[in-house]
């Protein structure tokens, strides 16, 4: 062989060696790109779940504290902290589920927390967890293809100020039975009335007798006076007026739970009105006294019939200014406006979130030239519409007035307006209330305090417990 043909043999030998090293070496060199792009692809999908959890956990632990607190309110009571994990747990589920499916992503494993901080104020940790299908499972440290998020969301008694007046009517018509029973007692008992006669000054009829005088007097029918508010106490009848007392007073005690950390923001007054308007309590801060005086509340006492000297042998009253039981609506809304003050949007002491609780049977009745000495109107509707301008959100409850079975009285005042509508008792304290949500109709006793209570979890909602995250 040629020295050129040895040379050339050789030249080929070595470029199929170096092709061989060449594709080996590409080979090689492959793996860790590889190995690149999966982990840039898992780490991106890692990114894309956590951020997908994390907006999950996010809204969902927002919606479950927001639920609890809303249940805390309602309930009213400082021993529901199960009932509040109950309800923040479906409420997060519920949110969970639903973004999950928006995400079009699988429902995550998840654990809701809900620690009380106050009777009315929690905190509420949603937990997820996802197990996602990485290319390299085992590249990255070990269980990272398991990625878990929470979300921590805090509910704190809202700080605005705020004041509550409740504007009571204490005449006689909520001295009828708180129920049915309860009138029926009272018809069959010793005063055999159920309507208007359960004041200090009541009188028995003449074949009862009357173990509580008020007085040594006699009046025209020559019955002795008897404190039929104390017969039916005796008794153990409650009056719808002992159903108010009680409501409010429950009211004033669930506030002061509410605001155990700070009562410095959160005011409370009472009027009451019948023939007189009295301000019971001022607004004040002073929670301890408020639920005092509220348990003070009791029927305004009408002066005996006969005359204000409760002698049969003197000339009758002059009935313009005499306590004969009449109810002055338009006169006690006018001096409850005049009381007010620092009514606002919550921001400061003299701005204050202002609510009124205005409890009446929805007549007013006052002096007249009827036969009765009474005239019966509905223009107190009037005063409310300014409250209302004034920023003032009322809660009205109408306590329906007792309709009394042939009594010609009652079927000239009080028929004529007894229905529903514009020109209606039901009408004028509906007129009165400042949203459909806050007008409510009391037909008895427990429904007075269902009324009161649901004034209570409004007026906690509307002036907010905040949340955070």
């Amino acid at each position: 062989m040629s020295s050129f043909a040895c040379n050339m043999a050789a030249l080929r030998q070595l470029r199929a060696a170096r092709s061989g090293s060449v594709i080996a070496i590409a080979a090689v060199s492959l793996v860790p790109l590889i190995i690149g792009i999966a982990a840039t692809v898992d780490l991106g999908m890692i990114i894309n779940t956590r951020s997908k959890l994390q907006d999950m956990a996010d809204a969902a632990s927002l919606l479950a504290a927001k639920a609890a607190s809303t249940y805390l309110v309602e309930e009213n009571t400082s021993s529901t902290s199960a009932g509040a994990q109950s309800t923040a747990q479906t409420a997060a589920v519920a949110s969970i589920t639903t973004n999950a499916a928006n995400a079009g992503v699988a429902v995550p494993t998840s654990q809701v927390t809900y620690t009380a901080t106050t009777a009315y104020s929690g905190t509420v940790t949603v937990a997820l967890s996802q197990t996602t299908n990485l290319l390299f499972s085992g590249f990255l440290s070990s269980g990272a293809n398991t990625i878990s998020v929470s979300s921590t969301a805090t509910t704190t008694e809202g700080n605005a100020y705020i004041q509550v007046i409740f504007v009571v009517d204490i005449s006689n018509s909520m001295g009828v039975g708180g129920t049915a029973a309860a009138i029926s007692s009272l018809e069959s008992g010793i005063g055999q009335c159920a309507f208007a006669c359960h004041d200090p000054n009541g009188y028995s009829v003449a074949t009862i007798s009357c173990t509580t005088k008020t007085s040594s007097g006699r009046h025209q029918s020559t019955l002795a006076p008897c404190d039929m508010r104390a017969e039916a106490k005796t008794e153990g009848i409650d009056l719808k007026i002992d159903y108010v007392n009680e409501a409010i007073q429950d009211f004033i005690t669930q506030l002061t739970e509410y605001a155990q950390n700070d009562t410095t923001h959160i005011k409370v007054g009472i009027d009451t009105f019948g023939t007189s308007f009295t301000q019971m309590l001022a607004p004040t801060t002073d929670l301890s006294t408020a639920a005092t005086d509220a348990a003070s509340i009791d029927l305004e006492a009408a002066t005996p019939l006969a005359n204000a000297q409760d002698n049969p042998n003197s000339s009758s009253t002059n009935y313009s200014t005499y306590n004969y039981g009449y109810t002055k609506t338009t006169a006690a809304l006018t001096q409850a406006i005049a009381g007010l003050s620092g009514v606002g949007d919550g921001s400061s002491a003299t701005s204050m979130k202002t609510y009124i609780v205005f409890l009446s049977d929805g007549v007013e009745d006052i002096y007249g030239t009827t036969p009765w000495h009474r005239s019966i109107d509905l223009s107190y509707t009037s005063l409310c519409t300014t409250l209302q301008n004034m920023g003032v959100k009322i809660f009205s409850i109408w306590a329906p007035y007792y309709a009394i079975p042939n009594d010609n009285q009652y079927d000239t005042l009080i028929a004529p307006i007894a229905g529903t509508g514009s020109g209606t008792m039901q009408g004028a304290m509906q007129s009165c209330a400042t949203s459909s949500d806050t007008y409510f109709q009391a037909d008895d006793g427990p429904a007075i305090q269902s009324a009161v209570a649901s004034t209570f979890d409004t007026i906690l909602e509307d002036s907010s417990l905040r949340i955070t995250q």
